[in-house]
């Protein structure tokens, strides 16, 4: 009786290979291509407003830090200003005195004053406040 080989010929051996083919590997590169890239483009979104944030919330600390600089100072000294790098940071604060009633020379005045901040190099204003000071003035009856 002859014995049997227990061994299978190489052709055999190959059809029973597990792995991936060709086509199914492009197939997968393909498929997460598609979902990556609005991914992509979401995180890129999601970065550029945390940045526009931190601009937004230092531009209002620094016109704040402006609002209480000018109300420690006298009504008199009261005047325009343009500052770059305030504080040094790089933004621009821009303060602008209105008087509303009144000279400067006078006893009863009234001044507005309006600060704005930019970053630099940019003419976008971030944040502007308004604030009113009053010297003599009365109101009401």
């Amino acid at each position: 009786m002859m014995k049997r080989s227990t061994r299978s010929s190489p052709e055999k051996r190959h059809c029973h290979k597990r792995g991936f083919t060709l086509i199914e590997l492009v197939m997968t590169i393909v498929v997460a291509g598609i979902i990556a890239i609005p991914l992509s483009l979401t995180i890129s979104q999601y970065m550029k407003s945390v940045f526009k944030a931190q601009d937004y919330t230092m531009a209002v600390n620094l016109a704040r830090a402006e609002i209480e600089r000018v109300n420690k100072m006298p009504y008199t000294s009261m005047v325009t200003a343009s500052f770059t790098n305030y504080q040094g940071y790089p933004y621009n604060v821009t303060r602008t005195v209105t008087i509303i009633n009144g000279t400067p020379s006078s006893q009863n005045s009234l001044k507005r004053i309006v600060v704005s901040v930019t970053k630099s190099g940019s003419a976008e204003v971030l944040a502007n406040f308004t604030t009113y000071f009053a010297r003599n003035v009365s109101y009401g009856l």
